[in-house]
């Protein structure tokens, strides 16, 4: 009850800005005081109200969604509260799919943005950071359920007891496939490979067990997994995943919608299908019209709910491809659907302390919950639909400085959403490989020999070890020079370099 209750009331500010925002107007005094309300409702539940994890983990998902709402301060606020409280080992059974794209995707889009949310941030960030450790850790702790025979991560982890003895070996694809995006960020950023590795190959075990016309067997979540691997050759500017993983045709299995399908008319209109995409947005959005949401089972031959499947969960799906498709477009029917969800978020799922689930599209009835997704990506897709200026819709023209020498240009735009909306910076990725200083070292010893060379002094009469006698460097005519003897602990790259006769160093 304590998630919902502050789940509830912290999207009940946000909806009213985008309300707002909708109508083309400012705050009025009543909305005004509403905030204040919120505000004050808030800070009692964040300072007294700390007795579960899934609290934090709510936080963690909806940390990003501050920023992008312009609420700095609070951002700052929840990212200290976050790593003075967050403790994952914990005694507690997670879905490795579900903490992926939740908290390690939260926790890293939170990172990548907390310079621009006015954080002091550690020298050399993004290569660094309290919240990148924090995602490092939540990530370590998923690790134990890859270690299988296949490489396919078990779709259940005990945070602090690994995977249970009993744990069945059975999953969905989007549980296998979806962590590329998530799991390379981290090894990009920390220059620890394990965790691109780990993803890497449970997609290629993944990609094994297809059809002979290239399809794997779906399943409800799968939506996720055609979204990351659309996305895999921007983000990793690797060429091989649209050759290795194309879908081809198939026939129909289930005459049924499905509301997490509705993510498609975007994911089309991202391959410039703009055509395909809007007809399919249509046929969406006139279920959406019929019951004013998205049940989570549509029949299309009966035209009308599935069978204990009627309710509607708040998912941003059909949002979120409104924004893609408003954004390629311009079209005015994608902004429809947006003010359509915002009036019928209102007034079907208001309640005293904020908005509920939807038991039931038929009748309306209300569910005593709200997932966290609603907060990460619902209230976020909405947002950003009506905010053409938002930064996260950069094209290039603004960008802030990074890396060990501020040398990383970061924030650029083109920003890739992870399943749970929350935005990576690709850039970013190429700011911290493990081998940048060992670059910059070379980088400056070529700089250093590029100078004019001083002459040699004569140092035969100076005593060895003498303070500030060097070596010259200098050879003489048919004079070869000797290589160092390797040692241990290992050498710095400019010695390595000197020993295999690359580069001459004097240890200056």
């Amino acid at each position: 009850m304590l998630t919902f209750l502050f789940s509830a009331v912290f999207c009940a500010a946000y909806l009213s800005p985008i309300i707002s925002h909708v109508e083309g107007t400012d705050f009025t005094e009543q909305e005004m005081s509403h905030y204040s309300l919120f505000c004050k409702s808030y800070s009692l539940i964040m300072t007294s109200l700390f007795v579960s994890l899934s609290f934090f983990l709510t936080l963690i998902d909806a940390l990003d969604t501050l920023l992008i709402l312009g609420n700095h301060t609070e951002f700052q606020r929840v990212a200290t509260l976050l790593q003075d409280m967050v403790d994952f080992d914990t005694d507690v059974n997670a879905s490795v799919f579900e903490t992926n794209i939740r908290v390690v995707g939260g926790l890293l889009s939170a990172h990548l943005l907390s310079k621009r949310a006015g954080v002091e941030v550690e020298e050399g960030w993004p290569c660094s950071g309290p919240l990148l450790r924090m995602a490092e850790d939540a990530a370590c702790k998923l690790l134990p359920a890859f270690q299988t025979p296949t490489g396919m991560p078990y779709g259940t982890v005990n945070l602090l007891r690994w995977v249970n003895p009993s744990e069945t070996p059975v999953t969905c694809t989007a549980g296998v496939g979806t962590f590329i995006l998530e799991f390379s960020t981290l090894s990009r950023l920390t220059g620890d490979p394990v965790f691109e590795n780990v993803a890497r190959k449970a997609l290629r075990a993944l990609w094994r067990t297809r059809s002979d016309i290239g399809l794997v067997k779906p399943f409800d979540l799968d939506q996720a997994i055609y979204r990351t691997i659309m996305l895999l050759q921007t983000f990793l500017y690797d060429p091989r995943f649209p050759t290795l993983y194309g879908m081809h045709k198939g026939t129909v299995s289930m005459p049924v919608f499905q509301s997490l399908e509705a993510f498609w008319p975007g994911l089309q209109s991202l391959i410039g299908d703009i055509s395909s995409a809007t007809k399919t947005f249509h046929n969406y959005y006139s279920v959406w019209r019929q019951f004013g949401g998205l049940p989570e089972f549509y029949s299309i031959p009966q035209g009308y709910t599935v069978d204990k499947r009627e309710g509607y969960p708040l998912r941003p799906e059909l949002i979120e491809s409104a924004m893609y498709l408003y954004k390629a477009t311009g079209d005015p029917t994608f902004m429809q659907l947006g003010r359509d969800a915002v009036e019928s978020i209102d007034k079907i799922s208001r309640v005293n302390c904020g908005f509920a689930t939807v038991k039931d599209v038929r009748d309306h009835k209300l569910d005593n919950r709200m997932e966290s997704f609603f907060l990460a990506e619902t209230i976020k897709y909405l947002y950003l639909l009506f905010d053409p200026e938002n930064f996260l819709h950069n094209t290039g023209t603004e960008f802030e400085l990074g890396g060990l020498q501020d040398d990383c240009i970061l924030s650029a735009g083109g920003y890739v959403f992870n399943t749970e909306a929350h935005p990576l910076d690709p850039v970013a990725l190429h700011c911290c490989s493990r081998y940048q200083s060992e670059r910059r070292e070379l980088q400056d010893i070529l700089i250093s020999l590029s100078e004019p060379l001083r002459p040699a002094t004569d140092q035969s009469e100076e005593t060895p070890g003498a303070g500030g006698s060097r070596e010259s460097i200098a050879l003489k005519p048919g004079e070869r020079r000797k290589a160092r003897v390797l040692s241990c602990p290992t050498q710095p790259f400019s010695a390595k370099l000197a020993v295999m006769g690359q580069v001459f160093s004097d240890n200056s």
